[in-house]
């Protein structure tokens, strides 16, 4: 904690157990990208595959408490006002312009999956599951769980407080007719495997939504390591439409991009995973 209350992610001492390999092709081979490293922190390329991905997360167990979401989302709107206060208030001022011609939430999900039930993976309080969907979710802040089963149990459904691996395993194949990975993918140590596990609890006719930072943007490009899309240490993937198409491919899966036309220029990638034919 510093002394203004912000609080502070600490990365301890580097350890070679706790580095890991590249997610995409478990390779150990990496290039150091030290414009886009902060401190200890160190987001490297794979140079077997090109992926982009933090080498030395933080344990579950710091992000189960003492780095939970709601806890630190305070401190990273601290470190953006202090980096950028000019675009950072902008954005703020401006934020209603992403909801011109935007259906509803209720709308956008009736839109996507098909009814049934829903898993939302780091579903945070769980309330984005409008009826008539059966909710179910996976959240590792033990506060956020407990919130969002209260939510969640009366509809017939319920949230798991676990990491997401140790959660979607506990679910039957093809059990879930959507899943959402809505600014989540990013945040897993193992995306490879929870896509594989995504894909097995998937109905034959399901969908999995998955938004993530578009490593891959122009403003990427453009704005270099003051790119909104960085955040440390718990953002520890960072893929662009390539990297996202080839880990799906690999887990069964094909992608369709939402934002095709525009999504070079969109910090952020929207896509729709489905069975491959």
């Amino acid at each position: 904690m510093t002394g203004n209350g912000v609080l502070e992610f600490v990365p301890r001492t580097l350890d070679t157990k706790d580095l890991r390999c590249c997610p995409q092709c478990d390779s150990d081979m990496h290039e150091v990208l030290p414009a886009y490293s902060s401190g200890a922190w160190q987001i490297v390329a794979c140079k077997d595959c090109g992926f982009v991905y933090l080498r030395n997360p933080p344990k579950y167990e710091r992000l189960m408490d003492e780095f939970a979401w709601e806890k630190t989302r305070d401190a990273e709107v601290t470190r953006r006002r202090k980096k950028r206060p000019i675009r950072k208030w902008l954005d703020e001022k401006t934020r209603w312009r992403s909801n011109l011609l935007r259906p509803s939430p209720s709308r956008q999900l009736r839109r996507m999956f098909p009814p049934g039930r829903i898993l939302d993976v780091g579903c945070g309080a769980g309330r984005e599951l409008p009826e008539p969907f059966v909710p179910f979710g996976i959240e590792i802040s033990r506060t956020l769980a407990a919130q969002a089963q209260d939510y969640m149990g009366p509809r017939g459904g319920r949230a798991i407080h676990a990491p997401a691996l140790d959660g979607i395993r506990q679910f039957d194949s093809k059990h879930f007719t959507g899943i959402m990975l809505r600014s989540f993918l990013e945040h897993e140590v193992e995306p490879k495997a929870l896509l594989q596990e995504a894909a097995r609890v998937l109905a034959d006719d399901g969908r999995i939504y998955v938004r993530v930072p578009n490593f891959g943007s122009v403003n990427r490009r453009v704005s270099g390591a003051q790119w909104c899309g960085f955040r440390y240490p718990d953002h520890v993937n960072y893929f662009t439409p390539a990297s996202l198409r080839q880990m799906a491919g690999d887990c069964g899966l094909s992608l369709r991009l939402i934002n095709p036309v525009l999504f070079v220029f969109n910090d952020n990638i929207n896509a729709m995973l489905v069975r491959k034919a």
